[in-house]
């Protein structure tokens, strides 16, 4: 059934109920008069006409029951419809319904009973004033609430904010008030020609989403490039936000350092806070990563002529190879040393860092950026199977088996990553060779947890095919390097 034909067969059905009593009380009225007259004991004309008044009281309310129901279905509901593109509120229908139903009570009164209305509608008049008067808060609201329920600046659902800390979510809307509840389930409750004579945001409309920021003080040696970059990475690292486009500029300049605005869209006002969170998370690992820190206030004296700052990483990778898995078997000694001799490397936004296919002989340790794995199948398809946040390391099959890259890891922006080349290891393993056996028996280990992980199997580290694999990954380590 199509939109237009349920709203003619709606409107046949509202009107059809009040036409059919109207037009039976008509045919009663014209004939069930002289019925009674008929019926009546000689002289009884008092039976007879209680009889004739009550179907014409009958008669009149029914027509305003028509009226009414005529008005709102083939008059102000089409009329609102097209202007807002959503029916007309109750609060009006039965506005209408009220007026009609009054102006009945007058005509019965003056036509049916044959009694003057005059002195009736001026006493009536006097009384509406004084009541009026008394409860013209309630009529401001009253009217305020139909307006607002015509025009629809905000809807059951939708997010307001009425002032500072004055955030809700809208659940109920009558003739007098709107009730709001917060995301701390306490109750606000707005009378509506307050609501309507202030000024307030709503997060629901246009769209569900919008733009949020988030305000970070970085030291002024930070480079801005850089900065940019890291918060950019910390962007795409959080889940929950819209498909807009993010950003992140400089808003200003504070004693404590430059002001960057991370401004980033959240799909809906109920996911705010838990978002801010983990992107402000988010943004303080990174940076922490990166080895820039939150500047505390401070005051510096200059004694000397101050130099330009130069803009140099200072990356702790020592730190950074603590947290690395496939480096957990080395020494302090070790990473110290491993650190020494890694090789930092810019890649920019929309370069591969490793393509599929490809020989390689190193492992990168992500420190700056945000990096998007994909694996093309024999057809030629590829897919996204993953991200490399900053922290983060890949590669190490290559490096440790020297085998082919199974995957190409591209650059979603500018990033800066600490390269651990085979030669860089070598020394290391020929010194400890039994670090090529735990070594062996980690990527057996990731190998099982990867290939289980589907139907919910666990691995153990005591199984012959545990054993067997690390022996093998082991054998190919040794080989490899010459041990």
């Amino acid at each position: 059934m199509s939109h237009n034909t349920f709203d003619e067969h709606s409107k046949i059905t509202s009107l059809g109920t009040p036409l059919v009593a109207f037009l039976l009380l008509l045919f009663a009225n014209a004939h069930v008069p002289s019925l009674l007259g008929a019926v009546s004991p000689v002289g009884d004309t008092e039976t007879s006409q209680l009889g004739s008044h009550l179907l014409q009281v009958v008669l009149w309310l029914c027509g305003s029951w028509l009226m009414a129901r005529a008005i709102n279905t083939l008059l102000l509901n089409p009329l609102i419809r097209s202007r807002t593109g959503a029916p007309a509120p109750r609060i009006l229908s039965n506005c209408v319904s009220a007026t009609l139903f009054i102006a009945t009570i007058f005509l019965i009164i003056k036509f049916v009973f044959d009694r003057p209305v005059g002195g009736l509608l001026a006493t009536s008049g006097i009384v509406t004033v004084i009541i009026g008067f008394a409860i013209r808060d309630m009529i401001a609201d009253f009217f305020s609430g139909l307006a607002m329920n015509i025009e629809q600046p905000y809807r059951i659902g939708d997010w307001l904010e009425l002032g500072p800390g004055e955030i809700g979510q809208v659940t109920q809307m009558n003739w007098r008030a709107t009730r709001l509840v917060t995301q701390s389930r306490r109750t606000i409750i707005v009378p509506n020609s307050n609501l309507a004579s202030r000024q307030f945001h709503n997060f629901s409309l246009p769209d569900r989403h919008f733009r949020e920021t988030l305000d970070i003080v970085l030291n002024y040696t930070a480079d801005p490039a850089r900065i940019e970059n890291i918060l950019l990475s910390a962007i795409y690292a959080t889940d929950g936000l819209a498909d807009q486009r993010h950003d992140v500029r400089i808003t200003g300049f504070h004693e404590r350092g430059v002001i960057y605005q991370i401004r980033f869209w959240i799909n809906d006002y109920t996911q705010k806070v838990r978002v801010r969170h983990r992107l402000a998370a988010n943004a303080l690992e990174f940076l922490s990563q990166a080895g820039i820190s939150i500047p505390y206030a401070q005051h510096e004296i200059v004694l000397t002529r101050q130099r330009r700052p130069r803009k140099e990483r200072r990356i702790n990778a020592r730190r950074l190879f603590s947290r690395i898995e496939w480096l957990e078997a080395l020494t302090e000694d070790e990473l110290d040393q491993l650190a020494g001799i890694s090789v930092g490397q810019e890649f920019r936004a929309g370069e591969a860092v490793v393509t599929q296919g490809s020989e390689g002989s190193s492992l990168y340790v992500l420190v700056e950026g945000m990096l998007e794995v994909a694996v093309t199948d024999a057809d030629g398809n590829e897919s996204r199977v993953g991200r490399v946040e900053p922290g983060q390391a890949f590669g190490e099959m290559s490096l440790l088996t020297g085998s082919e890259r199974v995957a190409t890891v591209q650059c979603l922006t500018n990033a800066y990553a600490l390269e651990i080349r085979r030669e860089d290891l070598e020394p290391i393993l020929r010194a400890r060779p039994e670090i090529a056996r735990e070594l062996g028996r980690m990527m057996a280990r990731r190998q099982l947890l990867n290939e289980r992980s589907a139907d919910g199997t666990a691995s153990h580290d005591d199984n012959e095919d545990f054993r067997s694999r690390a022996m093998q990954f082991a054998r190919r380590i040794s080989q490899l390097f010459g041990l």
